[in-house]
């Protein structure tokens, strides 16, 4: 009998964390609807590039460094497809963030404050407090 592998969709997320508060925005195709900076993967493109040029798209950074990786999930959508993300912390203390289309708004929230919100992944907010923690380790 042959196998058959799961085909994923695959997302980056980044967690930026200033002055103790972390990034999350509200996504304008799911009001209500909150996660990470990021997104996913062109076919054939680099899985840095395409982190790069999302933070970029989103959030008008460019000037940013990877820190880490704070988490990875996996889990099937409502429609039944399999999807997959990592979250990496990144930094960048000082540059102004500038909202793409693709979002409502943002909101810069404490650790304590992230599970009043709903989220678009899952465990988004395991994501954002394991961000806390590896923040924690570089700062």
């Amino acid at each position: 009998m042959k196998k058959e592998f799961e085909k994923f969709t695959i997302s980056q997320g980044a967690v930026l964390i200033r002055d103790n508060k972390c990034l999350i925005l509200e996504f304008a195709n799911s009001p209500g609807k909150w996660g990470l900076p990021g997104g996913r993967i062109d076919a054939g493109e680099k899985g840095e590039d395409a982190f790069r040029r999302e933070i970029k798209e989103e959030l008008n950074l460019s000037n940013f460094k990877t820190v880490d990786i704070v988490d990875f999930d996996i889990w099937y959508t409502q429609k039944g497809t399999a999807g997959s993300a990592v979250a990496f912390l990144i930094q960048n203390d000082t540059d102004e963030i500038k909202l793409s289309s693709e979002h409502i708004k943002m909101a810069w929230v404490t650790e304590e404050e992230i599970d009043n919100y709903s989220y678009v992944w899952p465990n988004a907010k395991r994501m954002l407090k394991r961000g806390f923690l590896r923040h924690e380790k570089y700062a």
